[in-house]
This record gives C-alpha cells, sequence and structure tokens, in this order.
C-alpha cells in the first residue's frame, strides 16, 4: 500500500488576516455593546474581530447555505417533489471551555442579519444528559460529558423530529445553576430556517449498538473548535472562578459550598477536574472526532481566532 503523504489532508486552510481584502456582500451591524452581551465568563470578543473574521466566516457558512437550499429546491423540482424539508443543520463541537457557546450565539445573529431575516435557533446537547440521579445510581456522575452520559435515543429522535420538518420540537433543558436537567423547562424550537446544535459530544459514534445512525448524520454542516490542551485547561480554570464569583450571591448554586474558599485553591479544584475527567474525555472521545468536521476553528490565546481549516468540496 502506498503511504500517504505527511502533508495530504482534505482541509484548504487560511487566515483571513494574510487573505486579500474580502469581498463582503454585507457590512457589520452588530454593535459593540451587542457583541460584548454575546460574549460569556471572561470570553471578550472584540468588534475588530467579529468584523474581520466572524463576518467573513458567516459569508462563508451564508454561501453554503444558500447553495444547500437551491439543490435541495432543484432536486424536488426535478423529482416532482413536494416535501417539507427541516431546517439547515449545524453541528459544533469541540472540547469544554473551547468557546462553542459564545461562537454559536455570534454566528447566529450574523447569519440571522446577512441571511435576510431567516430565523437561527440554537440547541446546546446538555439538555440530553441523563438526569444526575441517573448518573449516581449507574455510577457514571464522574463520566458526565462522556458518551455514556447522554440519552442518545431522545437526542435521537429530536434531531429526526427537526429533520422532518416538524412544526414544533421541544428541547429538554440542562441548568448550569443546578448542575442537572431542569425538571420544568423545555425549549420549543418552532421551524427554524437554520438551527446551530453545540455540544462536546456531536461529532461522537454512538455507544448504543442498537443506534445505526450517528448524531453527525442529521447535519448538514459540522464544525470543530480546536485549541491547544493548554489553552483549554487555562480557559477552562479561568471560567470555574467566574462561576465561582457567581455562585457567591446564588445559595442554589450547586458551587455555592466554594464560594468561600481561596481562588487558588479553587484553581487547583479546577486544575483537577480538568485532569481528571475533562482532558481524559477530551482524549479518548472529542479530539479523535476533529476529521470529521467540515470545518475546523483553529483557536489560540486568548480565545482568538488564528486559522480556518475548510474540507475540500
Amino acid at each position: 500500500m502506498r503511504n500517504l503523504n505527511k502533508n495530504s489532508t482534505p482541509y484548504k486552510k487560511f487566515n483571513f488576516s494574510k487573505l486579500p481584502p474580502f469581498a463582503r456582500k454585507k457590512k457589520l451591524t452588530l454593535t459593540k455593546k451587542e457583541t460584548a452581551s454575546l460574549s460569556r465568563l471572561g470570553k471578550v470578543v472584540s468588534l475588530d474581530e467579529v468584523d474581520k473574521i466572524y463576518l467573513p466566516l458567516s459569508e462563508i457558512l451564508d454561501t453554503i447555505i444558500n447553495s444547500s437550499r437551491s439543490l435541495n429546491k432543484s432536486i424536488d423540482s426535478l423529482l416532482n417533489l413536494n416535501k417539507t424539508r427541516g431546517p439547515f443543520i449545524i453541528g459544533v463541537a469541540g472540547s469544554v471551555a473551547v468557546g462553542k457557546s459564545t461562537f454559536s450565539k455570534i454566528i447566529k445573529e450574523l447569519l440571522g442579519r446577512s441571511l435576510g431575516g431567516l430565523k437561527v435557533d440554537i440547541v446546546t446537547t446538555d439538555g440530553f444528559l441523563f438526569p444526575n440521579e441517573y448518573l449516581e445510581k449507574n455510577s457514571i456522575m464522574e463520566k458526565k460529558g462522556f458518551p455514556e452520559s447522554y440519552d442518545t435515543e431522545t437526542f435521537f429522535e429530536f434531531l429526526s423530529q427537526i429533520k422532518r420538518g416538524k412544526k414544533e420540537v421541544l428541547a429538554p433543558v440542562y441548568s448550569h445553576l443546578l448542575y442537572n436537567i431542569s425538571p420544568s423547562k423545555k425549549i420549543k424550537i418552532k421551524s427554524p430556517d437554520v438551527l446551530i446544535l453545540e455540544g462536546i459530544n456531536i461529532l461522537q459514534t454512538s455507544e448504543n449498538k442498537n443506534l445505526t445512525l450517528v448524531a453527525s448524520d442529521f447535519f448538514d454542516l459540522s464544525i470543530y473548535i480546536d485549541a491547544e490542551e493548554k489553552y483549554l485547561r487555562e480557559w477552562f480554570v479561568k471560567r470555574f472562578l467566574s462561576l465561582k464569583v457567581e455562585a457567591s450571591n446564588n445559595k442554589e448554586s450547586h458551587l455555592n459550598r466554594l464560594s468561600s474558599i481561596p481562588d487558588d485553591e479553587a484553581a487547583n479544584i479546577a486544575k483537577s477536574i480538568w485532569k481528571k475527567i475533562n482532558l481524559v474525555n477530551l482524549n479518548e472521545n472529542i479530539l479523535p472526532t476533529r476529521g470529521r468536521a467540515d470545518l475546523v476553528i483553529k483557536k489560540i490565546k486568548d480565545h482568538k481566532i488564528d486559522e480556518i481549516w475548510l474540507r475540500n468540496i
């Protein structure tokens, strides 16, 4: 068998800062205040970064989405089909603390504006975790976030209903305050044009042998946000300390018990959690899925996007 060239890759790699001026269709309409409101827990995204990186990226996504819609319309016309189609589904994967939520919120805002007001919703896979009671009963509480901690059948049924174009679909909600599934809250997804589904597990294969599908079978586009482990660890600790500060004002928070301890002690707890749980999950289950993504976003220090890999079409 012929050995592959070590430089062989299915991706085009590029950096917006090194490209000629981008031929934009739209101008930036987000304000500095709006951008700040989309950032959370120390993930500060500047207006300049949104303008130079996120906006061109959203226009690439805009082109892909419009091309997909046009192709499906042509096929339906050719086959004389009157088919109700679900939304264009974008999966956003990556490690804990890599900034999936902030990325998804910014892209949602830009797509919603650049696509002429089309409806864009976000759902996180945290809501499809098994409740803590189940995790404790099955002795997998320390595996929270690993493939076995998710209710895969419920998750796939949700995706199936979305893909079939059901007008209203309910999604469970995870409470970071309670560190558990919210027993009374549900998100109503009402016929969005684009659905962004973000979570660490979305490109993983199923542990359930009775399921022949994987989540990415339902996606029209998959994105993996990548960063070196040293940055991920740093961001996780920083987020942990930010949550600790928030918890000090809320006795219902599961982290409230840590609010009185010194920051250096809390940081050591966070580093231990990272090493024993999140790093293991990253190396065993999350990072190996990067090669399945259509688009890889490479981040460097301070959550700055450095390079983008786009799979060859």
